[in-house]
C-alpha cells in the first residue's frame, strides 16, 4: 500500500508583548485535528507520518503517527516549516493555521513619546525652521520610533496607564511552502467575516492563484458555530464544493488532496 507524509498547521499564533502578555486569536485547532483524523482513518492510503505544527493551546490529534510541534509566533512557525520541508519530502501540506498578520515591533507609552518629542525640539531646534513640514514630520517620527521604546524584555508594569504597541507586518507563511517544495500538494485557508459568498470565493481563489495552491478552503467567521461550519473548497479551475460541518470539510480535504497527490505520482 502507498504511504504518505502530511504536514498540517493548526490553531493560532501568539505574538509576544512582554514575558507574560501576548497578542493571539481564538483559533482552536479543531478543524486541523479533524483533518488529521480524516487522513488517519483513510483505508486506501497508509499514513507514514503527520507533522502537526500548532499553537500552544490548540486541540491535537492522538496517534503514534502524529508528531506534535507546538509553536508560539510567526517566526518560530516559519523556522519549523522550513526545517521540515528542507529535510524531507512532504506529500501534502494543509495550512489551516490562523497566522497573525501583525507582530509586535516595539512598545512605548504616551509619556515616552512626549519626552522624545521634547528632546528632539531641544537638541535639533535648527531643523524646526529649516526643514519643510513633510521632512520635519518624517524626522520627528523617525526619532520617536528610535528613542521612545520602553523595555519589554520582562513584565511591563501594570501601573502604566497609556501603553502603546506598534505592530509590523509578518511574512506570509503560505508563500514559502511551494518555494521549498514545489511538487507538494498545498491546501490553503482563507477566513473572512460577514462578506457575500461571491466575495469569499473571489478572495479564496485569489489566494489559490497567488500561492499555487491545489485547493483553498474559504470560510466566513459568521458561518462558524459550535455545531456547524460552512466552508467552500475551491479548486484550480475555480469550481468549488460547499460543506456544512467540520467533519465534512475534513473528509473532503483529505480525499481530494490524496487524489491530487496520487495524480502527481508523489505517493
Amino acid at each position: 500500500m502507498n504511504s504518505l507524509v502530511v504536514l498540517i498547521t493548526a490553531g493560532g499564533t501568539t505574538e509576544k508583548i512582554d514575558d507574560v502578555r501576548a497578542i493571539s486569536n481564538n483559533s482552536t485547532g479543531k478543524l486541523g485535528t479533524a483533518i488529521a483524523e480524516a487522513f488517519l482513518s483513510c483505508e486506501s492510503i497508509s499514513i507514514e507520518k503527520i507533522y502537526y505544527v500548532c499553537g500552544q493551546n490548540a486541540v491535537v490529534p492522538s496517534s503514534d503517527k502524529v508528531r506534535i510541534i507546538r509553536i508560539d509566533g510567526v517566526a518560530q512557525l516559519a523556522s519549523e516549516l522550513q526545517e521540515i520541508l528542507e529535510s524531507r519530502k512532504v506529500d501534502i501540506v494543509i495550512h489551516s493555521m490562523a497566522v497573525s498578520d501583525y507582530g509586535v515591533d516595539f512598545v512605548t507609552t504616551k509619556n515616552s513619546i512626549f519626552r522624545s518629542i521634547e528632546t528632539f525640539i531641544t537638541e535639533k531646534s535648527d531643523k524646526l525652521t529649516t526643514l519643510p513640514p513633510r521632512d520635519l514630520a518624517s524626522n520627528i517620527t523617525d526619532y520617536i520610533f528610535s528613542n521612545s521604546a520602553v523595555n519589554n524584555e520582562n513584565k511591563l508594569s501594570s501601573d502604566i496607564n497609556d501603553l502603546i504597541i506598534s505592530l509590523k507586518k509578518t511574512p506570509k507563511i503560505i508563500g514559502m511552502i511551494k518555494k521549498l517544495q514545489p511538487e507538494t500538494t498545498l491546501v490553503g485557508f482563507k477566513l473572512l467575516s460577514n462578506v457575500a459568498k461571491e466575495e469569499l470565493i473571489d478572495v479564496g481563489f485569489g489566494l489559490l492563484e497567488k500561492n499555487n495552491c491545489e485547493m483553498v478552503l474559504a470560510n466566513d467567521m459568521t458561518r462558524i458555530t459550535k455545531d456547524s461550519h460552512t466552508g467552500h473548497l475551491i479548486f484550480k479551475d475555480r469550481t468549488y464544493l460547499t460543506f456544512e460541518t467540520k467533519a465534512q470539510i475534513a473528509n473532503a480535504i483529505a480525499a481530494h488532496s490524496i487524489e491530487i497527490a496520487l495524480g502527481k505520482g508523489r505517493i
